[in-house]
């Protein structure tokens, strides 16, 4: 074999070893290629499954939040128990304001008898007025009280004289007489009878109050409150359950 031969047949075996390596390096690309694909598509749906998978969680959890909170209403809802229960407040509040009543009246019978005693000589006309002071005080503190449970025009008026009244009482007392210019200063006495038909006339008005609402202690205007309560219930129950509908059609 000569020379030119070998050289031939090298160069042969040189260009069949090029090709077979741009082949195998070819394939190795596309495959290459293929993983890398493979990879970015795994990537991208990895985190939108977990992104479906939080907002499906979180539906649910609101979902289950207002049908509990909806059960909770259900449950809490009866008209006749709320009827019930509020009746019984109201009558106990307006008890209360009745028993406060009774004890202004308490008061006044014991302004009374500090009148006697200055009619008596043992309270001078300083303690006298003090104490009367304080009555008034509380006399302006239990209308306002009375008023807001039992707020009527008539009630207002009849309290604004039951306080006229005891404020009468102040002393010095006088008095003018007929067919003489200026005032008379009524002795203890004579401003006792004067103090004790003051104070008779405010009891007079305070007993007709308490008359008019001892039979049925719980006056329209705060039951008026009763049908308002329900009727908030009422529309929130439709309120979470409309809520509840558009949570089950997403």
């Amino acid at each position: 074999m000569d020379v030119l031969t070998i050289i031939l047949m090298v160069i042969v075996v040189i260009v069949a070893v090029l090709l077979s390596s741009m082949i195998v390096s070819n394939m190795l690309s596309k495959q290459m290629r293929a993983i890398q694909a493979m990879i970015a598509t795994s990537t991208l749906e990895t985190p939108t499954k977990e992104v479906t998978q939080v907002k499906t969680s979180e539906g649910k959890k609101a979902e289950e939040s207002f049908e509990k909170e909806r059960k909770k209403v259900f449950q809490g809802v009866n008209e006749e128990e709320i009827l019930k229960k509020l009746k019984q407040v109201i009558d106990e509040k307006v008890q209360n304001v009745l028993n406060e009543a009774k004890k202004k009246k308490e008061r006044l019978l014991m302004l009374l008898d500090v009148a006697r005693g200055y009619a008596l000589g043992f309270i001078s006309e300083d303690e006298y007025n003090a104490f009367l002071m304080k009555v008034l005080s509380e006399l302006d503190e239990f209308k306002r009280l009375w008023l807001a449970r039992f707020p009527s025009q008539n009630d207002r008026d009849r309290l604004n004289q039951m306080i006229s009244y005891v404020a009468r009482t102040k002393l010095p007392i006088e008095v003018r007489e007929k067919g003489k210019e200026g005032t008379v200063r009524l002795s203890p006495d004579e401003a006792l009878i004067r103090i004790t038909s003051n104070i008779n006339s405010a009891l007079s008005i305070l007993d007709d109050l308490i008359r008019k609402r001892g039979e049925n202690p719980a006056v329209t205007p705060l039951e008026i409150q009763l049908s308002q309560e329900v009727e908030k219930l009422r529309k929130k129950v439709e309120q979470l359950e409309a809520r509840l509908q558009e949570l089950e059609a997403l």
